[in-house]
């Protein structure tokens, strides 16, 4: 820990500036910004669950097949929603009360970023890792770092996204401006291969099997896997209004268990191919067991066409970490993605990650390293 991190910690910020923290923007975008006008008609063992069909969304789809959530009296539906921008819309106005989330989007939504607002808590970390960026076969002896991202087209899934944020963080550790020097192109998922293929971009940052179906089909490779900018990156998680659940305590508990289970099953070597089957599945995400196998096994050509075996590659269920939290409020802050709610501001930093945390999860935490820099959760803003 930094010698002076025992000094300045996250609760002695805001103590002393909770009288700033109550006049804070976010008050009047409470009134601007979308607000939930669905009311839920299902019954309280009853709910729908929207998702994104992508590989990060397996312990919700295993928990969904294995009968998980059945045997524990509950009676879920899955909604599959194509992009992110959809699921946001549908989560933001009530439609749902629990869906899979990238990790930055609870924050974003508590904040009043865009044009949705709604009380929101991480539940449950879905996986770590898994991601990767993915080049044009074509670059792979003309691009070796950041600054031969100059000029180029790359496809992000979504601007409150753990790729879009640690994507920019890497170009700017190596001298590249995200905004001026390139363009980040919004893509849904599903139609990042379709654009590789064509020429409409140049690379994505994106989650699998999407990296897998680029190298199956000649059009890609990839560059690197995220998890070698910030070792151990949460990605996706399973989000739930607190509205909802503060009245629905048992089931939202009930989920948790369900998706912890079926975790365990993911994160087993054993079950693999079973794994695979499952998630290829027409009603789930209707992608061929085969790409999913890489990545379980950790096993891939890297971008200089060696076999690599990693076995940390992806996984599923680990424990939610604070300091990752607070690291992405800092980053859609500096990148002027929160509006006028989340700003570059210590205090204003802390309470939005902390917002999204449940109560069972310690808020202080240690500095974590990220693009080779050291991230201090209790001062965010520095370095920065």
């Amino acid at each position: 820990m930094p010698p002076h991190a025992h000094t300045i910690t996250r609760r002695a910020i805001l103590a002393r500036t909770a009288l700033a923290a109550a006049t804070l923007p976010v008050a009047s975008m409470a009134t601007s910004c979308a607000v939930p006008t669905a009311k839920s008609t299902q019954s309280a063992n009853q709910l729908t669950i929207g998702y994104v069909p992508i590989a990060c969304a397996t312990p919700l789809i295993l928990a969904h097949a294995n009968n998980l959530f059945e045997q524990r009296g509950l009676t879920v539906k899955l909604k599959k929603f194509a992009g992110w921008a959809d699921l946001w819309s549908a989560y933001s106005t009530g439609e749902l009360d629990v869906a899979h989330m990238l990790s930055p989007m609870p924050i974003a939504m508590n904040a009043g970023a865009t044009n949705g607002q709604r009380p929101t808590e991480i539940a449950f970390t879905q996986n770590t890792n898994g991601q990767a960026i993915t080049l044009a076969s074509k670059y792979v002896d003309k691009v070796s770092d950041a600054a031969d991202f100059r000029g180029k087209v790359i496809g992000i899934p979504f601007e409150f996204s753990v790729h879009a944020l640690l994507f920019r963080d890497y170009l700017t550790a190596g001298g590249v401006d995200p905004v001026a020097d390139l363009e980040l192109r919004l893509l849904r998922p599903s139609d990042m291969i379709a654009q590789l293929q064509v020429g409409g971009i140049d690379g994505f940052v994106g989650p699998e099997p999407f990296n897998q179906r680029a190298i199956a089909s000649g059009a890609g490779r990839i560059f690197k896997l995220t998890k070698e900018l910030w070792p151990g990156h949460p990605c996706c998680s399973v989000a739930m209004s607190k509205d909802w659940r503060s009245t629905h305590s048992t089931q939202a508990e009930l989920i948790t268990e369900a998706l912890a289970e079926a975790s365990k099953i993911a994160n087993d070597p054993a079950k693999q191919h079973e794994v695979a089957k499952t998630l290829g599945r027409e009603e789930y995400l209707n992608q061929p067991a085969k790409l999913f196998l890489p990545t379980f096994s950790g096993e891939y050509e890297n971008w200089h066409g060696q076999a690599v075996v990693d076995h940390g590659r992806m996984s599923f269920g680990d424990a939610t970490d604070p300091a990752a939290i607070t690291w992405m409020a800092t980053q859609i802050a500096r990148w002027k993605l929160g509006g006028d709610a989340l700003i570059m501001d210590d205090p204003t930093l802390i309470k939005f990650a902390d917002s999204v945390l449940p109560a069972d999860i310690g808020h202080g935490s240690e500095s974590i390293t990220v693009n080779g820099r050291e991230f201090n959760p209790n001062i965010p803003t520095i370095g920065y």
